[in-house]
C-alpha cells in the first residue's frame, strides 16, 4: 500500500485537518514545528473558514481534487509562478536551509518540486476566489 501524502493546503471542511501554521500579516504563513489538529471544538470557536487565519494541511485527495493535474498538484506550479517567475530553480538546496515544517516528509509539494515548493509556500494562502 501507498504511503498517504498530505496536502499543504486543505481547508477547514477536510476531517483530518491540521493546523500547520498561521497567517499573519502582510498574507505571509508562519509555520509551526509540530502540526496541531483542528479538532472539533477548535472548528466551533474558529468560525466557517479556518483557512483565513491558519494554514491547514490534511490528506492529499489526488484526483479528487480541482488541482491535480498530469498526476501531480498544480497548484503549487502555479503558486510558483506567480510568486516566484525568476524560477528560483536553486533544487539541490539542502532542507536545512529551509524554514522548518511538521509535514515535509509527507508533504505533496515537497515531494513534487522539492526546496522549490518550500520557498513559495510561506506565501500560498487561501483564495477564496480560485
Amino acid at each position: 500500500m501507498a504511503k498517504q501524502r498530505i496536502c499543504p493546503s486543505v481547508t477547514g471542511e477536510a476531517a483530518d485537518a491540521r493546523i500547520i501554521g498561521h497567517v499573519g500579516a502582510g498574507g505571509v504563513v508562519a509555520a509551526i514545528p509540530t502540526p496541531i489538529p483542528l479538532t472539533p471544538a477548535m472548528r466551533a470557536s474558529l468560525g466557517p473558514r479556518p483557512e483565513r487565519m491558519f494554514r491547514l494541511a490534511g490528506t492529499c485527495s489526488e484526483e479528487r481534487c480541482a488541482n491535480w493535474q498530469n498526476a501531480s498538484c498544480g497548484l503549487i506550479g502555479r503558486m510558483r509562478h506567480l510568486l516566484d517567475p525568476g524560477e528560483n530553480t536553486d533544487a539541490d538546496a539542502a532542507p536545512a536551509t529551509l524554514a522548518r515544517c511538521g509535514i515535509r516528509p509527507d508533504c505533496r509539494w515537497w515531494l513534487q518540486d522539492g526546496p522549490a515548493a518550500c520557498r513559495v509556500c510561506p506565501r500560498v494562502v487561501y483564495n477564496p476566489s480560485m
